[in-house]
């Protein structure tokens, strides 16, 4: 419900600014309303409804107006006498009205069909506009728009929270409170505590170039005066010493203070970060004395690579945004930032010598179809949405702040497929150079054939989205970006060392009606399209190579068709240098041991697992939960299942790996000796097609994001293993993680983290209602006449139930302290 008001609120911020400057425009006259058809079920019957209502006193001649509105899943085109729906590409449709004149307070009621079910809130249309037919310039957003979220029966709402209640009933089981998180390598414990007043003093060895004020924005740290001093009067002692593998430390609390050991600036860190979970909530906001138990800790992460992948392309966030991320990867221990901020739908990083880039791949708007800017996406709908994208100077800022907390950033120009802003700025750039006569100058960056007549579909449905391999411009293009970027990082004095190329999701059917390819094929004796990937991915590693970068990619980069489909392509030269990013493991799609495949032929492979990291997926099934399902539903537990290098041990307890049973694995491959050595990490990530501002996003990312952070950096557990797998030794680890995130973590970041609050299970037994919450540390509030909760609202107490009185609505929620509502559970009958 909050997620909602919230999705609501934000399309009225977003089409308020032109509408109001408009107060008498078409779109101030109407409401539209969007509800599932009367027969609409959710499985073969996907009709929806879309009403246009006259709100004024006058008649409204809808034929002079087409109405635009995206949708995250395709609208099946549609033709009766009143009205059509035609698909424009991408997520844009368009709803034209025949003749007619719509009489005060009369309303237009119009079905239509989608081409998959629409799973939540996410998906239901949203970025309405009105647009003139006879004259394109006139434009204006709708405000004034509701939704009917679809629900289901009172009986099947009920036993979805008793499903939840079991669930998490059995996962909330009593465990001692971890100390530090994630989990250390080894941890021995002492006998009393350390107090730190109000001043510190400290000594770090001339090695180090550690900087304290990066802490400088937990409270208890600003408290505190820091003072430098002689390491034998020193209250915190920071030593380099030789022998320690990067990224480990020591950590030692005892009588005399604090000691950390070390032989690097990151290790350092990563044991100060150890220092700040070791505080209680209460000491971390200065509420309470500095009181550290003793302790020794030994410690190293699991997985030299832990990282990060944010979208900005699709929707975009701003430094500041980006900021508060890295500190909160630094804070967790990750350590790459893949940064993903060039897709179909934006171009989001500023290129001075290519300023087409971000004034045409950076700006959405209705008046797309004259070639300078991109089409509406994602919601943007009637506004033209410019100036979105970093500068040069963020860049760089962005690169130092990532350095100064021992994070690389690993930046991706995603080529050739999901490349069109790309593609269209360099069109831009083509007719504006060809209008002053300047041929030779408009063709060096064109990145499409101009003669290519191929007809294809990608995922997001497009069929101009794939840069042209046959190109020399394509070459020089992709040249002059990659030394753009490296001369960013020298400005930023930092080593730039791997950048992505993307190479994920090129739809068949590209590249077959190409002049410019077929006489490629004919120069290099290809027989095949298919051959063109191979050949284009050796020519980027080339480029890539003579630069003195590594390369990497998403999967695809390390595969070729060899007419039945994408295998792995154990014959690509130079693949030592080459990174394959796997996302594709989802389970029942025939892939899910893709990546220990490319491990095992020798590629170094990072898994980014769709079926558990992929942090847009949507929680559970609850209508109201945002994000997209595609791959998976993935709820914390989930989530942390993860077992990055045995996938197969505990397979068979996600939902959709049940229906395939162990068995239905048996086939697949497993993870070599050769290949873990070749298995660089893991990663999480968060595509922003349903990601309108930094609030949801918060809602998407945490508390998942501290399942990647524990399997990333903590030593593999004895259960990890396909013969000897416990799911009881699972579910005890995870016990203590939940009370470590719930109790301690999720409060520290909870001034500036939205992250979503938990779930409440509900289960009636004869008549009274018992609640439990998905992780601890929250309190639940409940109303009986189904309004929503508040602080205000009756507390429920654990194991007291609640009496059920026949006609009531109960509403059950988790409310934080300062009143945010969590999702909303109705039991009713």
């Amino acid at each position: 419900m909050r997620y909602i008001v919230l999705f609501g609120a934000l399309l009225g911020a977003l089409t308020a600014q032109h509408a109001l400057a408009q107060a008498s425009s078409i779109a101030d006259q109407v409401q539209v309303k969007w509800v599932p058809d009367i027969n609409y079920n959710g499985k073969d019957q996907l009709d929806l409804t879309l009403i246009v209502k006259n709100t004024s006193n006058n008649y409204l001649d809808l034929s002079k107006w087409d109405l635009w509105f995206n949708a995250m899943y395709p609208v099946v085109d549609k033709t009766t006498a009143q009205y059509s729906f035609s698909d424009q590409r991408g997520n844009l449709f368009k709803l034209q009205f025949a003749e007619s004149n719509l009489a005060p307070n009369d309303s237009l009621v119009m079905v239509y069909t989608t081409k998959y079910a629409i799973s939540n809130l996410s998906t239901m249309p949203n970025g309405f506009y009105f647009q003139s037919r006879t004259d394109k310039s006139i434009y204006y957003p709708v405000r004034n728009v509701s939704y009917t979220p679809i629900t289901t029966t009172a009986e099947i709402q009920n036993g979805f929270n008793e499903s939840l209640f079991e669930r998490n009933a059995r996962l909330n089981k009593k465990a001692a409170l971890p100390l530090i998180f994630p989990t250390p390598s080894t941890m021995k414990m002492g006998n009393g505590s350390y107090t730190i007043l109000s001043q510190l003093d400290y000594f770090v060895s001339n090695e180090f170039d550690v900087k304290l004020d990066v802490l400088g924005n937990i409270p208890a740290i600003r408290n505190l005066q820091l003072s430098p001093t002689k390491e034998e009067s020193a209250q915190l002692v920071i030593k380099r010493v030789e022998g320690l593998k990067n990224e480990a430390y020591r950590l030692s609390v005892g009588k005399e203070g604090i000691r950390i050991e070390s032989s690097s600036d990151a290790g350092v860190q990563y044991a100060l970060q150890s220092l700040v979970s070791m505080l209680s909530p209460d000491m971390y906001f200065a509420k309470a004395v500095l009181k550290l138990p003793f302790v020794q800790v030994e410690d190293e992460p699991r997985y030299a690579y832990r990282g990060f992948m944010m979208d900005i392309a699709r929707n975009f966030k701003d430094k500041t945004t980006i900021f508060k991320y890295l500190d909160l990867m630094a804070r967790y221990k990750l350590n790459v930032f893949h940064f993903h901020f060039i897709d179909d739908e934006g171009w989001r990083i500023e290129i001075p010598s290519l300023p087409e880039l971000t004034a045409v791949g950076a700006v959405r708007s209705p008046l797309f179809s004259n070639g300078r800017s991109l089409e509406p996406a994602y919601g943007s709908g009637g506004n033209s949405v410019s100036g979105k994208f970093l500068t040069r100077t963020d860049f760089i800022e962005i690169l130092k702040y990532a350095h100064d907390r021992n994070i690389v950033v690993i930046p991706e120009i995603e080529t050739p497929g999901h490349a069109r802003a790309a593609i269209k700025a360099m069109h831009a750039r083509y007719e504006r150079l060809m209008a002053a006569g300047e041929r030779e100058e408009a063709e060096k960056y064109l990145l499409y054939d101009l003669e290519d007549r191929s007809e294809y579909n990608s995922v997001q449905n497009f069929g101009d989205n794939v840069i042209n391999p046959a190109l020399p411009s394509t070459y020089a293009f992709l040249e002059k970006v990659i030394d753009e970027f490296i001369a960013m990082y020298k400005e930023a004095n930092i080593p730039f060392k791997k950048i992505s190329i993307g190479g994920d999701e090129v739809p068949n059917g590209v590249w077959t009606k190409s002049p410019k390819i077929d006489a490629l094929m004919q120069r290099e004796g290809m027989k095949s399209p298919h051959e063109v990937w191979p050949y284009y991915i050796e020519r980027v590693n080339a480029i890539c190579l003579a630069k003195g970068l590594d390369m990497a990619g998403w999967e695809e980069i390390g595969m070729v068709n060899k007419g039945q489909g994408m295998v792995v392509n154990p014959e690509l030269r130079n693949k030592s240098n080459i990174q394959v990013d796997v996302w594709n493991n989802v389970i029942g799609g025939g892939q899910e041991d893709l990546a220990y495949r490319l491990a095992n032929a020798g590629y170094q492979t990072v898994l980014i697992s769709a079926s558990n990291m992929y942090f847009d997926m949507m929680w559970n099934t609850n209508f109201t939960e945002p994000g997209l399902k595609w791959a998976t539903y993935a709820d914390l537990f989930h989530s942390y299942s993860l077992l990055p290098e045995d996938y197969f041990a505990n397979i068979d307890t996600y939902y959709s790996g049940k229906k395939l049973g162990k068995k239905g694995f048996s086939q697949r491959v497993r993870l070599t000796e050769k290949g873990k050595a070749n298995f660089l990490g893991i990663k999480g990530g968060l595509w922003a097609e349903t990601v309108l501002n930094e609030e949801q996003m918060d809602y998407l990312v945490f508390p998942r994001f501290f399942a990647l952070a524990e399997r990333a950096w903590s030593d593999k557990r004895p259960y990890e293993n396909e013969a000897k797998f416990d799911l009881k030794l699972l579910e005890n680890d995870y016990a203590k993680f939940i009370i470590k995130v719930g109790t301690d973590e999720l409060p520290k970041i909870a001034e500036q983290v939205k992250f979503r609050l938990p779930g409440v299970g509900l289960k009636e037994i004869k008549g009274k209602v018992f609640a439990n919450v998905e992780y601890p540390g929250f309190s639940i509030y409940y109303t009986s006449d189904g309004s929503l909760p508040t602080l205000n609202s009756e507390r429920y107490e654990a194991n007291t139930p609640v009496f059920y009185r026949a006609g009531q609505v109960l509403a059950f929620a988790v409310v934080d302290t300062e009143g945010r509502l969590g999702q909303v559970s109705y039991f009713k009958k």
